[in-house]
């Protein structure tokens, strides 16, 4: 017997049973964002790894420990993405968007990579849906994309959720806030972790990033200081962003050591989470600086992403129910040769008509067939024998109730229609 294979640690298999969450979910988000005027965008699945080192920033978790990085037969160093926003920034760049009327709005839903350590709400491989905006800076974008991702955690049916909300400030803030932060968190440096200390030198704002225990109460306390440090001018910014969530009635709290793990962010970041939960659903904010950083011209950007997999989790969790996918309205059985060459004529003709229909040509008994028919619950079989090929008719059978008619092939469209209307 050969090697018995498995799929790699931090990766899931999607069976059918799991599908109706994700059906639900992507429909769910693709149908609102579509309805709100922002086009699907697709983007690869690798890209050049400068591009991730350049956006994400070298000093992150991400870049430093877990993005999937390799060299192809070329010898070009090629990544694995670890988050979307990178790849549609160069997307929006490359085929000149632009030059297009602004704002322009993008979403796209996909699998991402990070080898991070396995757990729950944790994977290697993972699935985000994202929004992206482009165009616009103006304090009532930011609340209405808080506004937007949270109608889509209502529309999923989830509860129990709060935004957790804080502002990094423009350029000038920042250079205000690392000098505090190393001002603040040399003095404690001796009981900082090594990672701490690290990001003292490269990038202190990542340091607000750290779980390690020990470093906690330290890293609260810093974070408390920051907002102090926002400029006039990006203080006004953040205390409309605020006034418009109060607006909405969007229930929101300050969260000061939040600044989110990627170097790209200004002004507003927010995160949802559920309950008293750490693992944030998703979250986001505005990216000003980015496109022109990445060689396009100085436009400013707003987004988030949420991960699926935390979501349908959570949805389990809540018991949100669930609409069924649609299931196949017939099933086509076949006896036979010559009732199998007629099956595949009839399967073709009801499809067309716009009917779903399900078979399994490939078994033999008709008590086999009607097996996959029961499972599959469909309401509806077309039975096909020799007699029925030789008289021009086919059977129909209630799989409810057992009874069954003749109906000849004329008429088989009318038939399949008033049945499912008796079915209903």
């Amino acid at each position: 017997m050969g090697r018995s294979f498995q799929k790699p640690r931090g990766t899931q298999d999607i069976l059918p049973s799991e599908q109706k969450y994700w059906l639900f979910v992507e429909d769910t988000f693709r149908e609102m964002m579509l309805s709100a005027g922002f086009g699907k965008i697709s983007t690869p699945t690798f890209e050049d790894t400068n591009l991730f080192a350049r956006s994400v920033g070298e000093a992150t978790d991400i870049v430093g420990k877990e993005m999937y990085t390799f060299k192809d037969k070329g010898g070009n160093s090629i990544t694995l993405r670890p988050e979307g926003t990178a790849g549609v920034v160069r997307a929006y760049i490359e085929h000149g968007m632009h030059k297009e009327p602004q704002p322009v709005k993008l979403f796209y839903f996909g699998p991402m990579f990070r080898y991070d350590r396995p757990q729950a709400g944790r994977w290697r491989e993972f699935y985000q849906a994202g929004v992206e905006l482009f165009g616009e800076l103006d304090p009532t974008t930011d609340a209405q994309m808080i506004a937007v991702m949270m109608k889509f955690y209502e529309k999923l049916g989830l509860k129990d959720l709060k935004v957790r909300v804080n502002s990094i400030g423009d350029t000038r803030s920042r250079n205000k806030m690392n000098k505090a932060l190393i001002d603040f968190l040399s003095a404690h440096r001796r009981r900082l972790c090594n990672d701490c200390k690290n990001r003292l030198s490269k990038n202190p704002l990542r340091a607000l990033d750290c779980k390690e225990r020990g470093c906690q109460a330290i890293l609260d306390e810093a974070g408390s200081m920051l907002l102090d440090n926002l400029t006039p001018d990006s203080r006004n910014y953040f205390t409309k962003v605020l006034e418009y969530l109060d607006d909405m009635g969007i229930n929101y709290e300050l969260s000061p050591r939040l600044v989110r793990g990627l170097d790209y962010y200004t002004h507003t970041v927010f995160e949802v989470v559920s309950g008293n939960e750490s693992n944030a659903l998703g979250g986001g904010g505005r990216y000003d600086g980015l496109v022109k950083t990445l060689g396009g011209p100085d436009v400013p950007a707003v987004g988030f992403a949420l991960g699926v997999e935390r979501v349908i989790d959570l949805m389990k969790k809540q018991g949100v129910g669930i609409p069924e996918p649609a299931r196949s309205d017939i099933f086509v059985v076949q006896l036979g040769d010559e009732a199998k060459k007629k099956a595949i004529k009839v399967i073709a003709q009801v499809q067309d008509a716009g009917f779903r229909v399900a078979h399994a040509l490939g078994r033999e008994s008709i008590k086999g067939q009607l097996r996959v028919a029961d499972r599959l619950g469909t309401k509806i079989a077309i039975i096909i024998g020799e007699r029925e090929v030789h008289d021009g008719g086919v059977i129909i059978r209630d799989l409810k109730d057992g009874t069954q008619e003749s109906v000849l092939d004329r008429n088989l469209l009318k038939a399949i229609q008033r049945k499912l209307k008796e079915n209903k």
